[in-house]
């Protein structure tokens, strides 16, 4: 991240000068809600196209995969259907990329950097700074599931009758009719995106030799073309590589469940959640509270991680967390007598147990609380107020529908209302994510311009 895009960057009299004649819900946290409404409504033309854009060419990715599923050659049918399902995911990141980038005219961090005589960055230099760590995000949150299933969903409707003609066969040799029953064949609609180990483990190598090639072509010359290559490969490596590790981690939890020590341990386990008074009681309650808790806070702070990574003050470092805090010179120390190969090893041990997935999302949070507590408290609650209130939009308008319709007529129903409650949904969270950042970013400009020593 360069000097010139880091938040709140240029000098006190410029910082001052941007800032002043700001609206107060421009820089009050509690003036958030109204800030993303106005927003909303200044890009909401480019926002609905960019939207459209990526829903028809999500709709013809899905149709495209289905399609190519389905006939002779089944296995490399397959290992090219796979490469449709990561165009989709690519897909996604672009417009999602796009949508944001069309917000940057109505913030003002972004009119203060263009006064203070930085360009407007185009779209494709966006992309191409923001695509690579857009795929480290995507893959580590785990979000690829329920792009998977869509894509298994889609498959299984257009070829629904598989399932009605295997029940119907079902049916008729339990009832004994026909000479000889023979055993009918399984449906394979919506198994579109599982592979044959060795052809899974073959594109897999090569997904990576690509991914090694390029990545070192990228660090040497950059570009956007070769950024978008890397992402690519390594989206593809990683569901490829994907059907090897559901094998592995099979026959490995196969093999630890007859091993003694894992009957130890379960049974002493068991025997230490009896004992503790309100062990079971505590771990049931966290159960339930845990994913209202993800969905209202890490959610939201994980989408603002991309909106910051949009604008250009984005960072997966583990030390900006503590920087200008005490901790700083703690940390410096310990990086420099610390052998390079046991940093090196501690930064694959937190790879591998998913904890490299924080430092962004903590980053981000870090950037909000500069705007102040409340900013990021509003942020949640209007990221928890647009979800639930899009779930009650889509009900009233099924309940403005009626139910006094056949199941064909539900269906062609269903279009138009999910595509405009994701519509709505979609952009206003931007908005809101935007907004939130631009809310910081201002803030801490305005600190800077009072407090020239700070």
């Amino acid at each position: 991240m360069s000097e010139s895009m880091a938040l709140g960057a240029g000098s006190p009299r410029a910082a001052a000068h941007a800032t002043t004649g700001v609206r107060w819900w421009r820089r009050s946290a509690y003036g958030l809600p109204l800030y993303t409404l106005a927003i909303w409504t200044r890009c909401l033309v480019p926002l609905v196209l960019w939207f459209t854009v990526g829903k028809l060419g999500r709709f013809g990715l899905l149709v495209a995969g289905s399609e190519l599923s389905h006939g002779s050659f089944r296995q490399w049918r397959l290992a090219g259907v796979m490469l449709v399902f990561v165009a989709m995911v690519m897909l996604g990141m672009v417009v999602t990329v796009g949508m944001l980038h069309s917000l940057r005219g109505a913030l003002t961090e972004l009119r203060a950097r263009r006064e203070e005589g930085e360009r407007d960055e185009p779209l494709s230099a966006g992309l191409g700074r923001a695509i690579i760590v857009f795929v480290a995000i995507y893959l580590a949150w785990g979000w690829q599931t329920a792009d998977a299933r869509d894509f298994a969903d889609a498959d299984m409707e257009r070829y629904a009758d598989q399932y009605d003609t295997y029940t119907a066969a079902l049916v008729n040799n339990a009832l004994g009719h026909g000479d000889a029953p023979a055993k009918p064949v399984p449906p394979d609609a919506g198994t579109n995106l599982v592979l044959d180990l060795k052809v899974a483990v073959a594109f897999t190598a090569v997904a990576l030799v690509a991914r090694f090639v390029l990545s070192a072509f990228h660090e040497r010359r950059g570009g956007t073309r070769l950024a978008f290559g890397v992402a690519f490969c390594e989206l593809a490596a990683t569901f490829y590589g994907a059907v090897l590790l559901v094998t592995l981690a099979g026959d490995r939890s196969a093999w630890l469940r007859e091993r003694v020590a894992t009957a130890w341990w379960d049974e002493h386990w068991a025997a230490l959640e009896a004992a503790v008074p309100g062990w079971r009681t505590a771990a049931e309650w966290l159960g339930q509270v845990r994913p209202d808790l993800t969905e209202a806070v890490v959610v939201p702070l994980t989408w603002l991680t991309l909106a910051i990574l949009v604008y250009g003050a984005y960072s997966e470092d583990g030390r900006a967390l503590v920087g200008g805090t005490p901790l700083e010179r703690v940390t410096a120390a310990a990086e420099e007598r610390t052998h390079p190969l046991t940093r090196r090893g501690f930064g694959l041990l937190l790879s591998r147990t998913g904890l490299d997935r924080w430092p962004p999302v903590l980053n981000a949070l870090r950037t909000t609380l500069r705007g102040g507590a409340p900013l990021f408290a509003v942020m949640c609650l209007c990221y928890a107020g647009l979800r639930v209130g899009a779930d009650y939009a889509e009900r009233g308008a099924y309940h403005l529908i009626g139910t006094a319709h056949r199941q064909l007529e539900w269906e062609i129903y269903q279009i138009p209302v999910r595509f405009g409650r994701e519509l709505l949904f979609t952009t206003l969270t931007l908005c809101l994510f935007a907004a939130a950042f631009d809310v910081a970013a201002t803030r801490q400009r305005a600190k800077r311009g009072i407090s020239p020593g700070e």
